[in-house]
């Protein structure tokens, strides 16, 4: 691995958020540590306590004693030097003085004040007072009802301890530079002779970071950058299209699948930035890769038991796979779907449930941390997203010699399922074609016995060394030149 100083940036990382996005974040991590690169996740999360997240991680798995998490606001409340010193006294404030009312403060662990929710007389946020680790005012973020909320340009006004107004940042940027500058110093003084790597791991940091002295800058993607129906040319929402013209500010690009590269190649013209495929890689479980034998084939698998490992969330369409149960139970009436995950959707997906009369052949349980566990008796893990990433729970389950009966979208089935080898692939929406491929493959143990085995064999070969491999290509090539944008 190349002598760097790393950072892994992000937005938030808390456990049992924002799904496959925490989990691929905190594996990265651990993977580069675990090849001997010192790394450090920094976090641009408003929340006053990372000390009980970095906690339940390590419970989880996804972080040891060595892990190191820094914060944004842990870190400027403590030393709240870092925001009052770049206070730009000549930025006039964009928070215009309204009629208001502040809620009471939010206290941290020790009971002092955090932030506070100022509202104006129709009750709606106006703006949020954020304080130091004393309780004393540190800076006041407007409130903005906008998507690509850290791009709007705001000024974010600096409070001297009695409230007096010292100064702004300019916007997003001004505040997590204010910050992430004071860590890269840090990172030169204590090895002045190494090139520093920040891998941004979300839009909102990585369009923010462009420009940082001494910075080399690589951002990864972890979804789907089209809307409906996710082709090529399908219409971009405005935060991934924004992103999209930040491109050329890359000391590199890091995406998950060759379709999705390809596709932003060919919608934009050019690679405006060093593009590299670098996949979530499949861990095996240290007690498969010794005893293989325990997980390949049907011989151990519940023949008419499928699981769902996702959030019930729109973008997952837990619906298709609800209504596609009904007719499998129609051909296999002992038939049986355990969904792990939990959502917005959970009660409507129950009442569909209900409605279908399936009560007894589909469970909603919820979020459960060791949900792939469940993939190693499955005979098949069930994918019927709108879209994906590249699909983390499919990278799981076929790790566990559970193959995949997969809806073929935009992006990662296809480049992971060989289809009628290692699991099967359906037209994207067709519930009738997705119940068909389950219950070919329930009623065929030949089939799953031979699509268990390869499923393993693939995961065997897209593991942690071949991810790291690339990585380790990916850092040598990146800091043989200076940063791409200075």
């Amino acid at each position: 691995m190349p002598e760097v100083s790393c950072v892994i940036v992000t937005s938030r990382l808390r456990p049992g958020l924002d799904g496959g996005y925490t989990v691929a974040t905190m594996q990265r991590a651990a993977l580069l540590a675990e090849a001997g690169l010192p790394v450090t996740l920094l976090t641009v999360d408003l929340h006053p306590d990372y000390g009980p997240f970095a906690a339940e991680f390590r419970r989880l798995g996804l972080a040891d004693e060595n892990t190191v998490m820094r914060n944004l606001l842990d870190e400027v409340r403590a030393r709240p030097a870092l925001l009052r010193d770049a206070a730009d006294p000549g930025l006039a404030p964009t928070i215009t003085p309204v009629s208001s009312t502040p809620d009471a403060p939010e206290l941290d662990a020790h009971g002092h004040p955090w932030r506070r929710l100022v509202r104006g007389d129709d009750g709606g946020i106006v703006h949020t007072d954020f304080f130091d680790a004393e309780g004393a005012p540190l800076f006041r973020l407007p409130y903005l009802a906008r998507p690509d909320w850290w791009r709007a340009p705001v000024v974010i006004d600096v409070l001297g301890p009695a409230g007096e107004r010292l100064g702004g940042l300019a916007g997003f940027r001004g505040l997590y530079r204010a910050w992430v500058d004071a860590v890269v110093a840090e990172l030169v003084a204590e090895h002045p002779e190494r090139p520093i790597v920040a891998i941004a791991e979300a839009r909102q940091v990585g369009e923010l970071l462009i420009g940082t002295p001494a910075l080399h800058l690589v951002h990864t993607v972890h979804n789907a950058h089209t809307l409906p129906p996710h082709a090529w040319n399908s219409p971009i929402d405005v935060t991934w299209r924004g992103w999209l013209d930040t491109l050329p500010g890359y000391d590199a690009v890091v995406w998950l699948t060759h379709e999705q590269r390809a596709d932003v190649v060919r919608l934009r013209g050019a690679e405006e930035a060093p593009g590299w495929v670098i996949p979530h890689p499949a861990r095996v479980p240290d007690d498969v890769a010794r005893h293989p034998e325990t997980v390949a084939g049907a011989a151990g698998r519940e023949a008419h038991r499928a699981v769902m490992v996702a959030r019930l969330a729109a973008q997952k369409r837990i619906d298709h796979a609800i209504r596609a149960w009904a007719q499998v139970v129609a051909e296999i009436p002992d038939a049986r779907l355990d969904i792990y995950g939990d959502g917005a959707l959970r009660a409507e997906l129950q009442a569909l449930i209900d409605e279908q009369g399936l009560a007894e052949h589909v469970t909603l349980h919820g979020h459960v941390a060791a949900a792939p566990e469940q993939t190693r008796t499955a005979a098949c893990l069930l994918v019927t997203s709108v879209y994906e990433g590249q699909s983390l729970a499919i990278a799981e389950a076929m790790a566990r010699g559970c193959p995949a009966v997969s809806y073929d979208i935009a992006y990662g089935p296809a480049e992971m399922i060989e289809d009628g080898v290692s699991g099967l692939l359906v037209a994207p929406g067709d519930v009738a074609a997705l119940a068909a491929a389950v219950v070919g493959l329930l009623r065929d143990q030949d089939r799953l016995d031979r699509f268990s085995r390869a499923a393993l064999a693939w995961a065997e070969s897209a593991g942690p060394e071949r991810a790291l491999a690339q990585w380790r290509d990916l850092l040598a090539t990146v800091t043989a030149q200076p940063p791409r944008s200075p």
